[in-house]
């Protein structure tokens, strides 16, 4: 994942950037992801990029800088990415061209309403204070701006029997992910992606972790994936590896097909839905 958790220690801005990449292993890092967590970040940042034309955009947490990469093509006006980690800012910087700046999400090195668009994807559990990391981005948005945000899904992501995650300060319920934004933004609009279980009655069990245990509901569901969205039961080619800034763009053209489970869907009571992850959109 794409996060704001700091380098190892011990690691040299003149060593190869793809060993700090690596170090945390909680970066998204298009040559070596998990198919999950590869597709999980292309979708996000399609995601966000159908909001950035014309818009100044930050990217707190920028990491690697493919997003924010994708995220400029998607004719923004001005894209900023921000990074924890100077050695991986200067990675962005020489591989994509990018403004990558040094900076903690607690405190973002942009000034007062600088922005029109923030976007942070899995940042928000990996502070030590949630509250002032959302501060900051409601800070440096414009009147009128909007946070694109993610997190995982405390009820599914750290559900019982599931090793913990090191490398996260704290993780949200539904509820605690919405009452944190509702006391800075207003106009929230939350959405899933990877649902671990839903409705059988939903076309998102289809693309769920958990289904009904009969084979005949597994053959199904892989021949569903099979014929409408390949990509959930393969590993990324190393072609797609390389032009994952491409595999954002056309992903952030293409229609929403809910068999695919990382498809960014809105937020729906009747499906039953579980998701791992929770992405909101909110108004300062």
């Amino acid at each position: 994942m794409a996060s704001n958790t700091a380098a190892s220690p011990g690691l040299d801005v003149g060593r190869d950037p793809s060993v700090a990449l690596e170090a945390t292993l909680e970066r998204m890092v298009p040559e070596s992801a998990s198919r999950f967590t590869f597709w999980e970040h292309v979708y996000r940042y399609a995601f966000a990029c159908r909001f950035a034309a014309g818009n100044r955009v930050l990217d707190v947490a920028c990491g690697e800088g493919y997003g924010a990469a994708a995220l400029r093509r998607a004719s923004a006006a001005q894209v900023v990415g921000v990074d924890v980690s100077e050695e991986i800012c200067l990675h962005a910087r020489k591989k994509y061209g990018l403004d990558a700046r040094a900076g903690a999400a607690e405190s973002i090195p942009l000034a007062d309403s600088s922005v029109e668009l923030v976007v942070s994807f899995e940042t928000i559990e990996h502070v030590p204070s949630p509250a002032t990391f959302l501060d900051e981005c409601a800070r440096v948005l414009v009147p009128g701006g909007r946070l694109i945000v993610s997190t995982p899904n405390k009820d599914v992501y750290s559900r019982p029997g599931v090793p913990g995650n090191q490398y996260h300060c704290s993780e949200m319920t539904e509820e605690e992910f919405l009452s944190a934004l509702g006391a800075r933004f207003h106009k929230i609009c939350l959405y899933t992606q990877r649902p671990y279980s839903a409705g059988w009655w939903s076309p998102r069990i289809l693309a769920s972790d958990l289904g009904p245990r009969r084979p005949s509901f597994a053959r199904l569901r892989r021949s569903a994936q099979f014929r409408f969205f390949p990509k959930a039961v393969y590993d990324p080619t190393n072609e797609q590896r390389i032009s994952v800034v491409e595999e954002i763009l056309a992903a952030s053209r293409g229609r929403t097909n809910p068999v695919n489970p990382y498809a960014i869907l809105p937020r729906r009571r009747w499906t039953l839905e579980r998701p791992f992850y929770f992405i909101a959109t909110a108004i300062r």
